[in-house]
């Protein structure tokens, strides 16, 4: 947004919708179709990357794959977005095969 219409410039600046203009918002976003590019987009600004890496020796693991959120990792290898956080948070090894990183 330009600087021109920061603040008190903007023209909805302390006004808000009424119930019949937000739901108008609403059924027209309803049913809307995202591509792709779009969807990896919002991921990428609301979620937080994770990196899965794969045990190939005792001590050392390869990366497998690069994903935009935990559900995506999660996705990839068939388990919720939920357990790929506790095993980021944990920092433990999933079935002492796959590890994950945040960073």
């Amino acid at each position: 947004m330009s600087q021109k219409k920061l603040g008190e410039n903007n023209p909805l600046f302390g006004k808000t919708h009424n119930e019949k203009t937000k739901e108008l918002i609403r059924q027209k976003a309803l049913g809307k179709k995202h591509s792709e590019e779009t969807k990896l987009l919002m991921s990428s600004k609301k979620g937080s990357f994770v990196n899965i890496y794969e045990k190939c020796d005792k001590e050392e693991f390869k990366l497998i794959g690069y994903f935009t959120s935990a559900r995506r990792a999660g996705k990839f290898l068939g388990i919720s977005g939920s357990t790929v956080m506790k095993y980021i948070k944990s920092g433990e090894i999933f079935k002492n095969k796959y590890k994950f990183s945040d960073k």
